[in-house]
């Protein structure tokens, strides 16, 4: 693979401390929309292939619990899809601390609260890396599913895509820990555009 599709030491280092201020932004952002308090756990950074993805989700995701992936298509000079999976403990979690009871969550709340979580995270991180360059992405309206298992996992995308960012972090609520993951499948020109923002940032220090 060409060094150009490559993430070298430094730009990974720069790419973690950006994604930090980036996630503690959208974590301030749900926070104040659900007037309550969050601690977010430093986001840990991980860059695979994309043919390897679903061999990852399968060994990552403890897929004896249903989850929910919600997908973000990327348009711009920064473009691809972003997904974020949540498992449905943590999902109804995250309800709860909408006010809503348990008792009353419906499939149809589960499914809102996720993509108005997943329209924040991509939002912030997206921003936070095309504003570096003054350039711009657009977001189609996220979708969202539930995966019951390994089969429900496909890998249509690798066609499309050449490596996946795959952001790990944990948001506490009180004593509710929120498990999610954001991934951003990357085209080789995001990864392009991507390395020359690392690039930039790293030249101002």
């Amino acid at each position: 693979m060409s060094n150009e599709l490559l993430f070298n030491e430094d730009e990974k280092d720069c790419l973690q401390e950006l994604m930090n201020v980036s996630y503690g932004a959208a974590t301030a952002a749900i926070a104040d929309i659900i007037n309550a308090f969050a601690i977010l756990s430093v986001p840990v950074i991980e860059i695979i292939d994309a043919k390897n993805l679903k061999d990852y989700l399968i060994k990552n995701l403890d897929l004896s619990t249903p989850h929910l992936i919600a997908t973000q298509l990327l348009n711009g000079e920064l473009s691809g899809e972003n997904l974020f999976l949540i498992d449905t403990k943590s999902a109804i979690s995250m309800a709860e601390e909408f006010d809503i009871d348990e008792d009353e969550i419906s499939e149809e709340d589960l499914h809102d609260i996720v993509l108005e979580t997943t329209n924040i995270l991509s939002s912030s991180i997206v921003s936070s890396l095309v504003s570096e360059l003054g350039s711009n992405t657009t977001f189609s309206p996220p979708e969202i599913k539930k995966i019951d298992g390994e089969d429900d996992i496909t890998n249509d995308f690798t066609k499309l895509y050449t490596k996946v960012i795959i952001i790990s972090t944990e948001l506490t609520f009180e004593e509710k820990n929120i498990h999610g993951k954001l991934m951003m499948l990357t085209t080789d020109k995001s990864i392009s555009f991507i390395k020359k923002v690392l690039n930039k940032i790293l030249d101002e220090f």
